[in-house]
């Protein structure tokens, strides 16, 4: 799946040609969808059906928003950089180290289920 988010990259490089990377975006945006649908089921698992709507929003709002952050720091980093420094590929790591670091840090444990039956006593 990492190898197909590189296909606009290689498509760009090699090719300069638009209809080269219309496709390449095509199955790079097919390989993220597994991966939202997925924290979006996650997501929908752990919320309470009255809070669903809010959760979704929150999450998608979030996505998005982390979506403009990185474009806008990469995009600065780029012309303000030099070409050779490689600042600008750094970026995406990084946010993706803090965003683990956050959710290891924001963890809670699992809530114990409660139990039907009462344990038996020896």
């Amino acid at each position: 799946m990492t190898a197909l988010l590189t296909l606009p990259l290689l498509a760009a490089v090699t090719t300069g040609s638009l209809a080269a990377l219309a496709p390449a975006l095509l199955l790079a945006g097919a390989a993220t969808a597994p991966t939202m649908v997925t924290g979006m089921s996650l997501l929908q698992h752990r919320t309470p059906p009255t809070r669903l709507n809010e959760a979704m929003t929150l999450a998608v709002t979030a996505l998005l928003a982390g979506i403009a952050a990185g474009t806008a720091t990469t995009g600065w980093l780029a012309d303000h950089t030099a070409p050779a420094s490689g600042l600008p590929y750094l970026v995406p790591p990084t946010a993706a180290a803090l965003a683990l670091t956050l959710a290891i840090l924001s963890t809670r444990p699992a809530a114990e289920k409660p139990r039907l039956h009462a344990p038996a006593r020896p």
